[in-house]
């Protein structure tokens, strides 16, 4: 009976933080890291209107997400895909910005 909690088994193997992602990324369907991704970027760029911070410290999210072992392949390429969309805008506005 113990076992059908999703995320149980994580915490009963002491890795918290390992149950938590797993309850939480179980709820969104595999959704739960480029949620968060994508609030964090539009919260910064609401706050600061500056795409290029948006892009520094998305990249510092990306990164560390890719270095966890939590990683799933899918997720990761749709938070690259955003930075290099967002790289595109930037150098768009160096280079066509009049």
């Amino acid at each position: 009976m113990a076992g059908n909690v999703t995320g149980w088994n994580e915490l009963m193997d002491g890795k918290v933080i390992k149950s938590a992602f797993v309850m939480l990324d179980s709820n969104f369907i595999g959704w739960f890291i480029p949620i968060i991704f994508f609030t964090f970027q539009a919260m910064l760029y609401i706050k600061t209107r500056n795409v290029t911070i948006t892009w520094v410290t998305g990249l510092f999210f990306a990164s560390l997400y890719a270095s966890t072992a939590f990683m799933n392949d899918y997720t990761n390429f749709i938070l690259f895909v955003t930075l290099i969309i967002q790289l595109a805008g930037i150098l768009f506005l160096v280079f066509y910005k009049k």
